[in-house]
């Protein structure tokens, strides 16, 4: 019996792999294995968007996260890399959907919004939940404090990472990127916190742009890993809860669980993402 959910997925991984090449969609419903006459009902019905409609959405999320993060592209780069031949096209394409210019949208991302006009649904992967116990010695941190909607982390990422630049004492490729939540995002989005953390091997000299100095306690932590969408983490996290904790008869500590990311949103296409998620023990 077919397996809808996992040739969606396959699919979906399919076009975000060949986001630079001219995708057909007569190639990509053969590629699934599904009838013709209801391949594109049976998309929709896991992604919420159409084939033409998803090519799209990739294609202009890999755009906004170049146009933030990659600031040494130029937008016309980025524009031939979404499939446009002139800034002009892209530029008003990118405005019909985000409802701010390239250029707008690099000096002041609306992040919240654009979360709203880029969504789409991604089928949950069938992996199994391995979670391993590890023993970790004390790191000291520096960190930037999110107080606020989930939506609006991605502001406070860009503002820790320009940080980590410009001062160099947390190398983004040399150090270890950890997200620290401090609720469920779910509860109580308008007062969530979420703090944006990098290794340091040395005491902050001062205090600037709110960085502040912290630290991951030592001791034994519960570490599962998940590969794909950052959407998917909370269920990680209420896996370990509902269920690790109780099959082996664990007790978390007085500490946040926490995210170590391995590669960027930004670098990667959104199913290569890999996290750690780390839960300190009693």
């Amino acid at each position: 019996m077919m397996n809808y959910e996992q040739q969606i997925q396959q699919i979906s991984d399919y076009i975000q792999f060949h986001l630079d090449e001219k995708l057909d969609i007569e190639a990509i419903y053969q590629l699934s294995g599904f009838s013709k006459f209801h391949f594109h009902r049976i998309f929709s019905a896991y992604t919420g968007v159409s084939v033409t409609r998803f090519i799209v959405l990739c294609r202009f999320k890999r755009a906004s996260y170049q146009l933030a993060f990659h600031l040494q592209m130029n937008i016309l780069e980025i524009a031939i890399d979404a499939g446009f031949e002139s800034h002009e096209a892209f530029t008003r394409a990118f405005k019909k959907l985000t409802g701010q210019t390239p250029s707008e949208f690099r000096s002041a991302p609306h992040w919240q919004n654009w979360h709203h006009k880029l969504h789409y649904n991604l089928p949950r992967r069938n992996t199994m939940m391995n979670v391993d116990i590890i023993q970790r010695k004390s790191e000291k941190i520096a960190y930037l404090t999110h107080q606020g909607h989930p939506q609006k982390v991605l502001e406070t990422a860009n503002h820790f990472m320009i940080w980590r630049k410009e001062t160099g004492l947390s190398p983004i490729k040399s150090s270890h990127t950890y997200g620290i939540p401090y609720s469920d995002p779910l509860e109580d989005p308008e007062n969530f916190r979420f703090d944006i953390a990098g290794s340091i091997t040395q005491d902050l000299p001062n205090f600037t742009h709110e960085i502040a100095q912290g630290e991951i306690p030592a001791g034994r932590y519960a570490k599962l890993t998940h590969i794909g969408s950052h959407n998917e983490l909370n269920e990680c996290i209420y896996y370990l809860y509902r269920q690790w904790l109780n099959e082996y008869q664990e007790e978390a500590a007085d500490f946040p669980v926490f995210f170590q990311y391995h590669n960027f949103i930004h670098e990667v296409p959104e199913h290569e993402l890999m996290t750690d998620i780390l839960l300190l023990l009693k």
